[in-house]
């Protein structure tokens, strides 16, 4: 809860008794009017001075390189809106910067007065490309210097405030507009950010944007005006010009502020829809005030239309909005509670001295008045419910809507005809499409929407359909595609030109810069080059390539060069694994995608096949035992579906699992799956597997660790090898019950590569050969006993327990035993034979 609140500071402690006196005239050739960007008392106060001395030219800060365009701000747009500027750097990276309107902001009311007036009106701030490369924050209109000022801080000590929101609403938000007239305000607004100013010394990038200005500020003057020019700028910002245009050396920087776009650089400015929940600044926006519903309805109530005129105090309004809302999330509030809550709410206000009811007297006194028991935030950003709903109400759900002779970005148009020409453009009603990429009528359907989500376009949404990533479903490859208009969508596309001007030229920048920041993770750079293969690339295919508006191939260069890289430089045996799975995928089996068999894709296979060879030797325990069996499958379906056609070296390949075989200090799960690979390919005969069996049958969990590499990579040659199995279960045999208790969750793993069915078939030959041993039979031939294609299979007794309820049984079981053996109960002797 907020401290009570002392009287308001005086003009002295706001720094006002040394101001210089030109920033306080209203008659001189210049008017310098201060603002907090997005405040309701500077956008009305604004208005009124304008009126009172008629400028001949209203200059405000805002990017000037939007003047070419500035007819359009005065089109019927529904606030809010704001200017979206965006570059791209000679480095390639894509940059961009919002200036938000809402109806009290200063900025749009000093535009909208200027044209009731007649007077010119300009911007006059660097434009954005100028300051990008500095590191200037993406929301231009930001209150940083005050936020961060010392002088502020100290303000907000001695006046018992929380921060500069609440200061700033002292001083100016919650004062009447009788006791809040031109002068006052000036002189609160200026000394303030005067003293904020001395205190703590601009940027470097504030210095130059404020040359830049200084200088436009003269141009005006030099053209000989009639009648006043009035400066409407950020108040910290006001000093320095008028410094600047006092100080004739001070302007000599400004000539050579403005830098021509450097080679490889792009610019665009757009206007863009705008949403009270992106400036909010209590979920994430940098600049200006939060609760921007509230500060909405403020406006409203100190600007009454006819209809408003016996609207009801504003917190008792804001009380009836947080009700209705939680009537409609199932929390209604009684009128008892309600009566409680405003009670509350007025009295927190009279105890702080607040001249009426305020933001944080209406959470506070909700909190106080409703909220019965302890109060705990949740650790996702979210508050008690009721306070939820308080900050949802003075959020408000205000969203932007373009005008519709707005221009817009050549991105807009490209994307709108590729949708009416697939008949995938979002109506009022949602639908879903479910597209089938084996059909020809289907794949650029499927690519256009698959670079509208790379885009972040909203509206578009997969829901369901074949996982290529981890391809467990296979058979045929279909999609579920959920497609609802959203009244974001319009500025999702403007935001989008940022990338290009052409949907398959920003799909592929937006790729690129993806690509960009992947660093030494081919996992994640062969992730990235599936998803543009999902919507379209070259692969060379024969046949493959999508026809239609906006489905034209997509340029991957720089995905191809970025996934190279993380190749020779990644040092994860597992991530690598996973980019040879995913680009094997690619190569070999996507016809439908289109890069199968292309050059591009197997020189990328290649280059991972041999790089995973090298790390196989260096895999250690840092590496899940499931990435260390996919990757040695990978290299084994690698070698066997594409050797051939890439040259893969198999000389290469047979000496690294050679070595891995012969290497003591290997994990038993990838020796097992090197000597499964080697026997697999015919360079070991069954004997090598065999030895390795009998090198392991000492260390029961390492044996079975050893058979799950095995059957990894040679379930085939296993199941028709009865000589093998014969080995296995001789090694078991000569366990003893706890060596087989320890030894059984490794051997259970190894045995889920098999399926049902190889299962069965592999008991009933385990079950032969026993049988034959007992009667001292020689063993069943290879084809004989393993065969899947048996017909005097005897079936199993069904097992009518869980696995671990059997497993389970035998620990009790060997356990009971042993203790009858140490009593010498008749009986255990035997049972133990």
């Amino acid at each position: 809860m907020a401290a009570l609140t002392p009287p308001a500071p005086s003009e002295t402690e706001l720094g006002a008794d040394d101001l210089p006196t030109a920033l306080l005239r209203t008659d001189g050739p210049v008017v310098w009017f201060p603002v907090r960007h997005h405040s309701p008392a500077a956008a009305r106060i604004v208005v009124d001075l304008a009126r009172a001395i008629a400028p001949a030219a209203i200059l405000i800060e805002g990017p000037s390189d939007f003047d070419p365009k500035l007819a359009e701000l005065d089109k019927d747009h529904e606030l809010p809106i704001a200017i979206f500027s965006h570059v791209r750097t000679a480095d390639g990276s894509r940059l961009g910067a919002y200036y938000p309107f809402c109806i009290y902001s200063p900025e749009w009311q000093a535009f909208r007065v200027a044209h009731e007036l007649g007077a010119a009106v300009s911007f006059i701030d660097l434009p954005w490309a100028d300051v990008a490369s500095v590191g200037a924050a993406s929301h231009r209109w930001a209150d940083s210097e005050m936020r961060s000022s010392r002088f502020v801080a100290a303000l907000c000590r001695r006046f018992g405030v929380e921060g500069y929101d609440e200061l700033w609403d002292a001083l100016f938000e919650m004062e009447r507009d009788e006791d809040l007239d031109v002068a006052t305000y000036l002189r609160r607004c200026h000394g303030l950010c005067w003293e904020a100013r001395r205190r703590d010394p601009p940027s470097p990038s504030d210095a130059r944007r404020e040359a830049f200005m200084a200088a436009r500020i003269r141009e005006t003057l030099a053209a000989g005006p009639d009648g006043p020019v009035l400066v409407v700028t950020g108040g910290y910002h006001s000093s320095a010009l008028l410094a600047r245009l006092q100080d004739e050396d001070a302007l000599e920087p400004a000539r050579v502020t403005l830098r021509p776009p450097e080679e490889g650089e792009e610019r665009g400015i757009a206007l863009t829809p705008y949403s009270y929940e992106r400036l909010d600044g209590l979920i994430g926006y940098d600049a200006g005030m939060p609760s921007p519903g509230f500060y909405d309805r403020a406006w409203r109530s100190a600007s009454p239309t006819d209809d408003e005129t016996s609207a009801p105090p504003l917190h008792r309004e804001l009380l009836s909005s947080v009700a209705g809302v939680l009537r409609e999330k199932g929390r209604p509030i009684s009128a008892a509670d309600l009566i409680a809550a405003e009670t509350m709410i007025a009295g927190l206000a009279t105890l702080r001295g607040h001249p009426r009811p305020w933001r944080r007297d209406l959470e506070d006194g909700v909190a106080s008045a409703l909220i019965k028991e302890e109060r705990r935030p949740a650790g996702d950003g979210r508050d008690h419910p009721l306070i939820d709903a308080v900050r949802a109400v003075m959020r408000g759900a205000a969203r932007g809507r373009l005008a519709p002779d707005a221009e817009r970005p050549p991105l807009v148009a490209d994307v709108n005809e590729a949708l009416e020409a697939h008949d995938l453009a979002p109506g009022r009603a949602p639908r879903t499409v479910d597209l089938d990429l084996h059909r020809p009528e289907d794949r650029p359907r499927s690519r256009l929407l698959h670079r509208l989500a790379i885009l972040e376009i909203v509206g578009f949404r997969r829901v369901g359909g074949t996982d290529l990533t981890s391809r467990r479903d296979g058979g045929r490859i279909v999609e579920r595609w959920n497609i609802a208009w959203s009244p974001d969508l319009d500025a999702s596309l403007i935001e989008a030109s940022r990338w290009g001007s052409t949907l398959p030229g920003a799909v592929g920048a937006r790729l690129a810069d993806r690509a960009s920041r992947i660093e030494r993770d081919a996992e994640a750079a062969a992730t990235l080059l599936l998803a543009a293969a999902l919507a379209g690339i070259d692969g060379g295919a024969e046949g493959a390539g999508a026809a239609g508006p906006g489905v034209d191939p997509i340029a991957i260069g720089p995905v191809r060069d970025a996934l190279l890289a993380c190749i020779r430089d990644d040092g994860q045996f597992g991530r690598l694994a996973a980019a040879l799975g995913h680009l094997l995928y690619l190569y070999r089996w996507d016809e439908v995608l289109g890069t199968a068999g292309g050059d591009e894709p197997g020189a990328l296979l290649a280059e991972t096949w041999t790089r995973c060879l090298w790390m196989l030797e260096s895999v250690g325990a840092g590496e899940t035992e499931r990435r260390v069996v996919v990757g040695v499958q990978a290299i084994l379906a690698t070698f066997e579906r594409a050797g051939e056609a890439l040259a893969l070296d198999a000389d290469e390949l047979v000496a690294s699992c050679a070595r891995v075989v012969a290497a003591a200090a290997a994990t038993p799960l990838l020796r097992g799956a090197c000597v499964g690979i080697l026997w697999t390919i015919r360079r070991a005969s069954p004997d090598a597997v065999i030895a390795l069996l009998r090198e392991l049958a000492g260390l029961p969990d390492r044996l079975g660790e050893a058979l799950g590499g095995i059957f990894a990579t040679a379930r085939e040659a296993v199941r028709r090898e009865a000589g093998l199995l014969e080995a296995i279960d001789g090694a078991i045999a000569r366990w003893d019950d706890a060596q087989f208790l320890r030894a059984l969750p490794a051997m259970r793993l190894a045995f889920t590569f098999f399926t049902p069915r190889e299962k069965h078939h592999l008991v009933l030959t385990l079950r032969e050969l026993d049988a034959r041993r007992r009667r001292g039979d020689r063993a069943a031939p290879a084809d004989e006993a393993a065969s899947g294609d048996r017909t005097d299979e005897a079936p199993l007794a069904a097992l009518v327990v869980s696995a671990e309820e059997a497993a389970a049984s035998l620990a009790f079981e060997a356990d009971l035993f042993a203790a009858a053996a140490r009593f010498g109960i008749r009986g255990a002797t035997e049972a133990e034979a």
